[in-house]
């Protein structure tokens, strides 16, 4: 989908996991959120009207972020962390080619809490 990014953009840490039960200092235990991998990012741009066609109205999203290709996809990963705010994934556009030069964009959108 994506290609002829300059990997220079990809500078910022994007904190990839799941939800997991987290023991509070209470000692209970809440949903929480559990790193499960770690890649380069970038924020990408797009227009209104390719947000509209690609992702849909813009309140389902927050952010679009760019990486490299991740060939296993996400693989049951729906939750992020970037720049120490917690998001949902709502939308993972993988390239279809499998190359140095291929990208992938993942749609966030803020969540107070995890459940």
């Amino acid at each position: 989908m994506v290609q002829n990014i300059n990997p220079s953009r990809l500078n910022t840490r994007l904190h990839l996991g799941v939800s997991a039960p987290i023991r509070t200092p209470q000692g209970t235990m809440k949903p929480g959120f559990k790193e499960v991998k770690k890649v380069w990012c970038g924020t990408y741009t797009i227009s209104m009207n390719q947000q509209i066609t690609l992702l849909g109205a813009p309140d389902s999203f927050d952010i679009v972020l760019i990486v490299r290709h991740l060939k296993g996809g996400l693989d049951g990963l729906k939750y992020a962390e970037f720049r120490k705010a917690i998001y949902e994934i709502t939308n993972y556009t993988p390239d279809w080619e499998d190359t140095a030069h291929s990208f992938d964009l993942i749609t966030l959108k803020k969540v107070d809490a995890i459940v």
